[in-house]
């Protein structure tokens, strides 16, 4: 008995955390994380690549390497190209996938505000209802949904506030030419609203370098420094430099798409920044 009373003194030691919150734990335990394990991971890589050139120069004479200086350089350039080339576009694409899902971030809150200000101009009770729902779905992405969205998923909970604020607009009926117009605006933003969700949390599910292609930069990155440890330097410690110097920069390269490949995650993940001043200015109007 008194075994499992003092169990039950502990767990209610426990914080009782809900599972949102335990997912913002995680996330920003990744995010601290990853940066470390990845760059210690880029260093232990250009070291050990650094090793398999000390017992290259071993194995194999550096006169016999010299005699093939040329051919080697050849082939190196066309490999060196085409691997920077395909490197360049993936890091390129990363990045404006991000920038896309940051700029969509303002589109959405920009509906919401707008809608914000539609809802002032109704009678009771719609003004204080249709003011709620845009309030309570723009807390409910920051709260719950933005931890999610690192974990390629959405919250139902927002799709149904969603649905709610499109219904209540839809059933509004307006009585004159600036009611009209001002319906008519509403519309568009409630049309702007979903299409920036939908595409918030389609970047979030499907963005990311495919597999693939994750393969062929690996398999490009090996070979690329593989042709460089078969070269023929009369100093070591100059080829060592050249390939430990090469294999941290490509290294730090992978880890930069890797850090990028989803726009929601990791370090330089996009924020609800946009989403976080929206609600100031909404509890303001409200």
């Amino acid at each position: 008995m008194q075994m499992e009373a003092k169990s039950a003194d502990l767990a209610g030691q426990w914080p009782d955390h809900s599972p949102g919150e335990w997912i913002t734990v995680a996330v920003a335990l990744d995010t601290a994380v990853v940066p470390l394990i990845g760059s210690l991971l880029v260093l232990l890589g250009a070291v050990a690549l650094t090793g398999v050139l000390l017992a290259v120069v071993r194995v194999v004479p550096v006169e016999k390497r010299k005699a093939h200086n040329d051919v080697l350089g050849f082939v190196y350039a066309e490999i060196g190209v085409i691997y920077a080339v395909v490197l360049a576009m993936v890091v390129v694409g990363v990045w404006d996938t991000r920038a896309q899902a940051h700029e969509n971030t303002y589109t959405e809150t920009n509906a919401l505000l707008q809608l914000t200000w539609y809802a002032r101009s109704l009678p009771q009770p719609d003004r204080d209802r249709l003011g709620g729902l845009v309030e309570q779905y723009t807390e409910t992405v920051i709260r719950h949904e933005w931890p999610l969205l690192a974990r390629q998923h959405d919250d139902p909970a927002a799709w149904r506030e969603f649905t709610a604020i499109r219904e209540l607009v839809n059933t509004q009926e307006p009585t004159g030419d600036a009611d009209a117009a001002r319906y008519q605006g509403a519309l568009d933003a409630v049309a702007s609203l979903g299409d920036a969700r939908r595409e918030r949390v389609n970047e979030a599910a499907t963005a990311g370098v495919p597999t693939l292609l994750w393969v062929a930069l690996l398999v490009g990155a090996l070979v690329t420094i593989g042709f460089a440890q078969l070269f023929g330097m009369d100093s070591v410690r100059a080829h060592a430099g050249v390939v430990f110097s090469l294999s941290a920069t490509v290294g730090v390269m992978l880890l930069i798409v890797y850090e990028f490949n989803y726009p929601f995650s990791g370090p330089l993940k996009v924020s609800p920044t946009a989403f976080e001043l929206a609600l100031d200015r909404i509890r303001s109007l409200n």
